[in-house]
């Protein structure tokens, strides 16, 4: 494989799909890299569960032509807006067919090398082939930046592992787990573990446990009249309920606008660790829960890890276990993508090795655009979701059709997903 391609986009989960079909439908020349779904399939257990509402967990096209609802009702599957949560595999499964019907062109291909040479960049895929193009967007998703606490750096994978990292979990019955994290991966994971037969305990330096308010069913009376006053004083919107959030799930680019330090200040604090509703009842009195507890130190004592942490009052505990899954989230760092090359990645303007973008998700290297959690500090907390992909679906539809002469076709996807959150 060789030759100049208009667009290449690589990654082909929601972001990418996104784009693909936008790009497609648009008559953009652009060719798509990646094993369709790849995390979202390899790297989540079966059974976890979707944070998102159904609504807002479907890929878009300019048409909104499926949207997970349809897949759903196609195939006879449970569906709701809000009162039942997506199973992940009913997700990919989804993702699988959005993919076939809207983005057929997806190529199952590793890239390992982007190098910018003149007008164009130069990739190098696992299998040896070339491609050249004049621009390129990077859709790699949030599983490259997983983020490992420093006393547990370099602890064998036996003993260590992220809470990426995992499919099924039948490996661990019997044997005693640890997992580290408040958030969602966290909580699923233990009752998860628990549930598969191990002995599975969480530990958290938060002193709550925090879970998504459990969605009603039917309504009473005065609660449907209340309806309008409530989305007033605080709306629904694609990411969660309240003025600042409906702004950011439909506003990155009033967002971009906003001062650099309190960009990253906003995405670092806006949405913190929260499990979702149904998974309350399978922790709480399930299964060891330890609070409030800051990690010291780790040690491997034979075949089994040991870790100390300081108390809430002050003293020390230890635990062990023969595995320690750490559920404690991503951290943005371009430097940790392997496949830039380092004559690319010093040319890329970064603040705290996060990516600069301008209102084009372009990065300061002329046609390199960065899409998903790895700009969320520029166009904020949205680009974390599912949701978020519309955004960059549209812009850089758009972009890339005018910088060729081609007219973008109708955008209604985001409108008609503007459903209110029941």
């Amino acid at each position: 494989m060789s030759g100049t391609v208009d667009v290449a986009i690589f990654g082909a989960g929601p972001y990418g799909l996104s784009i693909g079909a936008y790009l497609r439908a648009a008559g953009v020349e652009h060719r798509i890299f990646g094993d369709v779904m790849s995390s979202w399939r390899n790297q989540m257990p079966p059974g976890m569960l979707l944070k998102s509402h159904a609504w807002s967990s479907s890929l878009y096209d300019p048409d909104a032509s499926f949207p997970l609802k349809r897949y759903c009702e196609e195939r006879s599957l449970p569906y709701h807006d809000s009162l039942i949560p997506v199973p992940v595999e009913t997700f990919v499964a989804y993702g699988d067919e959005f993919q076939r019907r809207l983005v057929p062109n997806v190529e199952h291909k590793t890239l390992s090398l982007l190098k910018h040479r003149g007008p164009h960049f130069h990739a190098v895929f696992r299998d040896g082939s070339e491609l050249f193009a004049r621009r390129v967007v990077l859709a790699v998703g949030i599983h490259p930046f997983q983020h490992v606490p420093e006393q547990l750096a370099g602890l064998p994978r036996e003993l260590l592992t992220h809470s990426s990292e995992h499919g099924p979990l039948d490996a661990f019955s019997g044997k005693e787990v640890i997992v580290l994290g408040a958030g969602s991966s966290a909580t699923d994971l233990a009752a998860m573990l628990h549930e598969k037969g191990a002995s599975a305990s969480l530990v958290a330096r938060s002193p709550e446990l925090k879970f998504a308010p459990a969605q009603r069913g039917k309504r009473s009376l005065l609660r449907r009249l209340a309806t309008p006053v409530r989305e007033l004083i605080s709306p629904g919107s694609g990411i969660g309920r309240g003025w600042a959030l409906r702004l950011y799930a439909d506003g990155p680019m009033l967002f971009h606008l906003l001062p650099e330090r309190r960009r990253h200040a906003i995405v670092a604090s806006t949405l913190g660790p929260l499990g979702t509703s149904g998974m309350r009842d399978r922790v709480e009195g399930k299964l060891p829960v330890h609070l409030g507890r800051h990690l010291e130190a780790a040690r491997i004592k034979g075949e089994r890890i040991e870790l100390q942490f300081r108390t809430p009052d002050g003293s020390n505990q230890t635990l062990a276990a023969d595995h320690v899954v750490t559920a404690t989230g991503y951290r943005i760092d371009l430097g940790r993508l392997p496949f830039l090359d380092s004559g690319l990645l010093s040319k890329i303007e970064m603040e705290d090795r996060k990516p600069v973008l301008s209102l084009k998700y372009e990065t300061s290297v002329p046609g390199l655009h960065i899409v998903g959690a790895a700009s969320a500090f520029s166009f904020g907390p949205v680009n974390r979701f599912v949701f978020g992909a519309i955004h960059p679906a549209r812009a850089l539809s758009r972009a890339f059709a005018g910088a060729c002469g081609k007219k973008v076709a109708s955008a209604q996807g985001l409108s008609e997903s503007r459903a209110t959150v029941r």
